[in-house]
Formats: structure tokens, sequence, C-alpha cells
């Protein structure tokens, strides 16, 4: 090889050399931030584990209990041996379903309203027109500024209750009995009372196992993931060191060729 054909190779060398670093570098600041990755996705897992799920109580006639993912129709919907509640938003209008606002707007007397609804239901749905209307048993003007409607969408979506309770864009009120101070007729009054939610007898929090199990899943899958490609990575800056010492070789063997070559050249000329 002559000498600048050797010095040629050098630099072609050198370059590579150079490439090889810049690449291993690159692989290395990805291998550090899949380290990062790793870090939040076991936040994400930790969180979701973490996360509980807002459920609603029921009893039936023999007292056993069980337990459903709270929706504003379970809180707020008339069944036997149940609290009633009412959701209340910024605007101290109580939410009503699309089904009990339409037998509201049309009638124009709580007797009217409670032809809607057994009579089983009867006290339930006089408790809640006296909270849409006020103490007027004949449909009042003011109570249009006293409710508003909740979609059917929002009504039965667990999402939606626990995100709109937990952050204060809903409150609830509880029907609850009171004796009027009249001893010659002590008949019993429903008042509202404020109530917070999480102090209501009827929600609890507990963990979904269903949320548990998906978010488990995703953990899982995006840790299978993150392993696979630094395995990659792994693999990459393996090679390149295999690349990375041959080429050094092939330096240290040429440069000596150009070296020997140039003492050679000097002697010719001495």
């Amino acid at each position: 090889m002559g000498m600048a054909a050797g010095q040629a190779r050098l630099l072609t060398i050198t370059q590579r050399l150079n490439d090889n670093e810049l690449k291993a570098q690159s692989i290395t600041r990805a291998k550090t931030r899949l380290a990062d990755d790793t870090a939040a996705v076991g936040d994400e897992y930790i969180a979701a584990l973490n996360k509980n799920q807002l459920k609603y109580s029921s009893y039936d006639a023999q007292g056993n209990v069980t337990y459903q993912k709270l929706t504003a129709a379970l809180l707020t919907q008339y069944a036997p041996l149940k609290n009633q509640y009412v959701l209340v938003n910024s605007a101290n209008q109580v939410l009503v379903g699309e089904e009990d606002s339409e037998n509201f707007k049309n009638s124009d007397s709580l007797e009217e309203f409670l032809k809607n609804y057994d009579d089983d239901a009867k006290s339930w749905y006089t408790n809640l027109w006296y909270r849409m209307n006020g103490n007027d048993s004949s449909k009042s003007a003011a109570s249009e500024q006293t409710w508003a409607i909740l979609s059917d969408a929002d009504m039965n979506s667990s999402k939606w209750i626990q995100y709109a309770l937990e952050n204060g864009i809903v409150t609830l009120e509880q029907a609850q009995y009171t004796q009027q101070d009249d001893v010659d007729n002590p008949v019993d009054k429903i008042e509202w009372k404020s109530v917070i939610y999480t102090s209501a007898a009827d929600i609890v929090e507990d963990s979904d196992d269903s949320d548990v199990t998906k978010a488990e899943a995703e953990y899982n899958y995006a840790l299978q993931q993150i392993q696979a490609k630094d395995k990659q990575y792994d693999n990459q800056l393996k090679q390149l060191d295999t690349e990375h010492s041959a080429l050094e070789t092939e330096y240290d063997s040429v440069k000596a060729t150009v070296e020997k070559n140039v003492e050679r050249s000097f002697k010719a000329f001495s």
C-alpha cells in the first residue's frame, strides 16, 4: 500500500471510528430514556392501583348488601329502601334526568306530576317536586331557574359522576325527615340537607377489579416493549463495539504500514 493510499485509508477509518462512537453515544442516550420510560410506566401502574372506584351500596328486604359502580341514576332515581339524593350544580340547580324533566315541564301541579309515577314512588317524587318547584304545589314560574337537565348518557356514566363529585362540579343533597315544632300537629316533613359525598352512607370507595386487571395488562405490555427495545439497543452496542475494535486494529495496522513506508522513503533519500 502506497503512502497516499495509506493516508486515505487512515482518514476513512478515522471517519468510521467517529461515526461509530456517535452511534454508540446516541444509543446510550436512548437506553437512558428507556429507563425514564420504565419509571413512568411504573408510576402510571401504581396510580391505577391506587385509584378507587366510587360504588353505590344498596340493601334488599333481607338486609343483604350489593355494590355497583356509582352512577347518577343509581343515586337519584327511585327504588325501594333507598335514601333519596339529588345532585346540585354550581348554580344551585338540581340535576334531573330527561324523563323526570319532561314530566315536570308537562305538569302544572304536584298532582299532575305524581300521575306519572307508581303509588310506591309518590313520596319520593313529591320530595323532588318541592326541590324543583319550591314550597308551592302549583307550578311556579321561578322553578325554571331551580333545576337543569342531566342527559341520559351522563346519568348512567360511572366515570362522569366520579369526576363530577371528586372535582366539585356537583354536590349532594339528601332528603331528611325533620319534625315540626307544632306539638298539636306533629307532622313529619322533608328538608334537603347538603352532604359531602365521602360521608354519604350509600357511597363507598373500592378498587375496581376490572380496572386493576386492565392496568396490569397495560403495564406488562409496556414493560415488554421497553425490554425488547432495550435488548435491541444492547445488540446494537455490542455490534458497534465489535466493529470499533476491528477498526482500531485495522487503523493500527495501516498506520504501522504508512510509518514503515515513510521510514523507507527517508532511508532512500539519505
